[in-house]
């Protein structure tokens, strides 16, 4: 289980399998509308899951998306850095001593950009 905590401490965190491997660090979190009903906001957002990556100049950069239209040589790049991002849902997470567990092995974990 995650702490109640807010999701801007999650960033650069390290996320590691079920093996004891480092996925990669958290670059950002998904979000889903669908919590309990604030009046004048509407449902409320509860985190999905959260995209992790290993640091690269690309992710510096931001060009690590899959939709990034730019020269030919940035766009592919780009693109490449973003099939390496990997998609952890929420549930499959726990906190470890600065650090979030998925129980899920690396190879499991889909592709964070489509």
């Amino acid at each position: 289980m995650v702490p109640e905590l807010p999701v801007g401490q999650l960033f650069g965190r390290p996320v590691i399998d079920v093996d004891g491997r480092t996925i990669g660090n958290v670059h950002d979190a998904r979000l889903r509308r669908d919590g309990p009903y604030i009046p004048g906001f509407g449902p409320a957002l509860r985190v999905d899951g959260l995209v992790v990556r290993l640091q690269s100049i690309a992710g510096r950069l931001g060009i690590d998306r899959s939709n990034i239209a730019g020269p030919w040589p940035l766009d592919v790049w780009g693109r490449r850095a973003a099939r390496r991002a990997r998609f952890v849902p929420w549930d499959t997470l726990t906190f470890e001593n600065d650090a979030l567990r998925t129980r899920l092995t690396a190879v499991e974990l889909p592709v964070a950009y489509q």
